[in-house]
């Protein structure tokens, strides 16, 4: 625990934050919740039961400043933060970064709901007191109000546009069904998978490179996380025209290709085809999937279910490598 929070902390280089968390989760660490009464500017491992687990930072919070955290931290010093209003007026954090806090889940330890300190953060009326913040009033602005709680999708929603980490579940969880319908390989399986097999996978893009190669060609670079481990994936020339829009602005993509080896132990992905995971995951929730996949894609066709049940979209097909 107290390697991967030194990780998380200093530059992780060529390895993005979330997969450092991600390689944690899989190591059963747990991953504590941002907290604006027990998170601290860095990350910081934390006893959790009989085991240690590493607590997120307010140095990821996007858009907060050096003189924010340091003001949380002193007031703090001080004594807890009750809630929102109660931080509101004890720290010289803006507005928007208090908003953002309360989406990503920092005041989930106090009472109500993350909607409810979302609402709070967003209309209490405060006014300047000296150097501090009050609120017009001593009521709670959400007095009166009724807020359903978050659900799992836009808590992990909430973590990646505050943090750009998924810190309760891996974004991939969400897209499980999909992944099975289209047959999806796992990364922990490609090393045990034939060279030259026609495969397909997914997961968040977590790093892409174009860098220059001797030949002239542009090829593209990609790291998929699948929460089972990295996919390396290759996109030559001759397919960018089709699929370089989805794979520069989508996050979450599923890509059919040729698995190649690339040295001991190491396997690429030849890209033939990229998708959205997104859109394949809307199209699949409409019944448009076999459309969004065009039907027929690298020698396998969609499989017709033949009852309920778990079911593969896709069958090798009479010569078909895979």
């Amino acid at each position: 625990a107290h390697l991967y929070a030194g990780l998380l902390t200093h530059d992780p280089g060529m390895y993005p934050r979330r997969t450092i968390l991600d390689y944690a989760r899989r190591h059963g660490i747990p991953i504590l919740a941002l907290d604006v009464n027990a998170s601290e500017p860095e990350y910081v491992v934390e006893a959790v039961d009989d085991a240690w687990g590493i607590r997120l930072a307010f140095q990821d919070v996007r858009g907060i400043s050096d003189a924010e955290i340091r003001s949380i931290m002193a007031a703090r010093a001080d004594r807890p933060f009750r809630d929102v209003g109660d931080f509101m007026r004890r720290t010289t954090v803006s507005r928007p970064v208090t908003e953002a806090l309360a989406h990503s889940g920092a005041f989930d330890a106090l009472q109500q709901t993350r909607r409810r300190h979302l609402y709070v953060a967003m209309t209490a009326a405060p006014e300047r007191e000296g150097d501090q913040l009050t609120l017009t009033s001593g009521a709670d602005p959400a007095d009166g109000h009724r807020f359903k709680d978050y659900s799992d999708a836009e808590v992990v929603r909430a973590e990646l546009e505050v943090l750009g980490l998924d810190a309760p579940r891996h974004i991939v969880s969400f897209f499980e069904p999909l992944l099975c319908d289209l047959g999806v390989t796992r990364s922990k399986d490609l090393r045990a998978t034939r060279g030259g097999t026609k495969v397909i996978v997914a997961g968040v893009k977590v790093a892409s490179q174009t860098p220059a190669i001797r030949s002239g060609q542009r090829i593209i670079f990609l790291t998929l996380d699948d929460a089972t481990g990295p996919v390396e994936v290759t996109v030559f020339e001759s397919v960018q025209p089709k699929v370089a829009k989805i794979v520069f602005h989508g996050s979450a993509l599923a890509v059919a290709g040729e698995l190649r080896r690339t040295g001991v132990g190491g396997v690429s992905v030849v890209a033939e085809e990229v998708w959205d995971l997104s859109a394949l995951h809307r199209a699949r929730g409409q019944g448009r999937l076999r459309e969004a996949v065009r039907g027929e894609l690298l020698g396998t066709q969609i499989a017709t279910p033949a009852g309920p049940g778990p079911r593969s979209l896709w069958h090798a097909s009479p010569g078909s490598a895979g």
